[in-house]
């Protein structure tokens, strides 16, 4: 039986390849592993501190078990999840005043991963000095526990970008956001601007700017890449840039305006690390940048963050296959996508070269250098993504002319690669938050728009 029509293009489903595979090197995330060994170069984001409270925090990240608790001194502690004595999980020890306690047979644990007590052991003296149990240095940074899991002869200082202290502005732990996916399909949506004209213009979600396809370019950083996307709107021409800092961060700007208010540069309003669990989920971990005079209770802002960004699937099916978020686009790829069977095209720029960037970094910590993007500096380390809003009339040629807007983008990367947006320059402050945002009304199906770049 013959199928109307000669176009091999169309009904092709029994002709196409349906059994495709992920590319193992950039999603692996376990020790020993390419990827995995890359990213334990880093400082990773394992919980907040608000999650620690008397009893110990279990969490996962890297594809190991760990556990998380603060002793009764003030120091902090990353440890494996199973006592080294017979496997026990510390997730049900005791901490005391210098260290955790294992409920089994009481051997107590250092942050620092040395055994302090044996009791009952004949032979404590000399076995305390022998035997440890697996730890990693800790860091507290904005409500946030960070771990360093990789060689401790390797281990950077933290990294202290630029964004992170503005006039004006403060900063609070966010939401924590989990994935049900591999971190990359999470972290590359971050370099994909071209999504922000379809899917947080789907249903009115967002802005009504952002329906507007922008022209985009693309950059490498010092410290990642970024994007810049130029969109001519109200008589402006307004440049929305994003740019990620090696391995797994962004930030998030424009909110609460779309392209009305001329300015230089923004600030952020979120920064938001991607961590590993393993290679089948990640969680996300953001730093709130807030006005001073910004009193909002943390756990409210986060729960109107998570409702107006659709960054969760803890949404009626019904609502998200009518207002997808990015947690629907991206985990709906297949806990770990198949890359092989993806076509790509040229708003596919952003994605590729952030695959290369990562592939590369791979490679240097496998010739023992050190990857892209790690700072080994202690002093305050430039950023590159900011907004930028200029009137029409400033901008050489017809901004309605595709050709001009990238130009116009061009010119604005190479300025910020100069001058990085954040360095000297006139930030102006966030805009208020409004009231809706936390009202029932803010959230979703209620009414009224989520904040523009509430998740992309």
């Amino acid at each position: 039986m013959k199928t109307s029509g000669s176009n091999e293009l169309a009904y092709a489903g029994y002709r196409m390849e349906i059994n495709g595979h992920p590319d193992i090197d950039i999603t692996q995330t376990g020790r020993g592993t390419p990827g995995g060994e890359y990213l334990r170069r880093f400082w990773h984001p394992v919980a907040y501190e608000s999650e620690i409270s008397a009893a110990p925090f279990r969490v996962r990240a890297l594809g190991e078990d760990l556990v998380v608790f603060r002793d009764k001194s003030g120091a902090v502690g990353v440890l494996h999840l199973h006592c080294s004595h017979r496997g026990t999980s510390l997730e049900y020890g005791r901490v005391e005043e210098h260290g955790i306690r294992c409920c089994y047979h009481g051997r107590v644990f250092g942050v620092d991963g040395t055994v302090l007590e044996m009791p009952g052991e004949r032979a404590a003296e000399r076995l305390c000095k022998e035997y440890k149990q697996g730890a990693y240095p800790a860091h507290l940074f904005g409500g946030m526990v960070f771990a360093y899991m990789g060689p401790l002869e390797l281990k950077p200082p933290f990294p202290m970008y630029d964004k992170y202290d503005i006039p004006g502005m403060k900063i609070a732990p966010g939401p924590r956001m989990p994935f049900a996916c591999n971190w990359v399909q999470v972290k590359e949506n971050a370099m994909d601007p071209a999504h922000t004209a379809i899917l947080h213009a789907w249903e009115g979600r967002f802005a009504d700017e952002f329906a507007q396809f922008p022209e985009i370019t693309w950059v490498e950083t010092p410290v990642g890449m970024a994007y810049l996307a130029a969109r001519h709107v109200h008589n402006k021409v307004w440049v929305r840039s994003t740019d990620i800092l090696s391995p797994n961060i962004h930030s998030l700007t424009s909110v609460f305006e779309s392209g009305e208010t001329l300015k230089e540069c923004s600030p952020p309003w979120m920064t938001i690390w991607t961590t590993p669990v393993d290679d089948h989920s990640c969680v996300n971990f953001g730093l709130c940048h807030l006005r001073e005079d910004d009193h909002t209770p943390n756990d409210v802002r986060n729960r109107a963050m998570l409702a107006a960004g659709g960054q969760t699937e803890d949404r009626p099916y019904a609502e998200r296959q009518r207002i997808p978020g990015d947690y629907d686009a991206m985990v709906s790829q297949g806990s770990i996508a198949s890359h092989s069977l993806e076509q790509l095209g040229t708003l596919d720029q952003g994605v590729v070269m952030f695959r290369r960037q990562l592939r590369q970094a791979i490679k240097d910590v496998q010739a023992g250098r050190d990857p892209h993007g790690l700072i080994r500096s202690s002093g305050v380390v430039p950023t590159y993504g900011s907004d930028q809003i200029v009137e029409a009339s400033s901008v050489p040629g017809n901004p309605d002319d595709p050709e001009i807007l990238m130009a116009h983008a061009r010119r604005v990367a190479e300025q910020y690669l100069k001058s990085p947006p954040l360095q000297g320059k006139k930030i102006p402050p966030l805009p208020p938050m409004p009231a809706h945002a936390f009202s029932p009304a803010g959230t979703r199906g209620g009414g009224q728009k989520a904040p523009a770049n509430a998740d992309a």
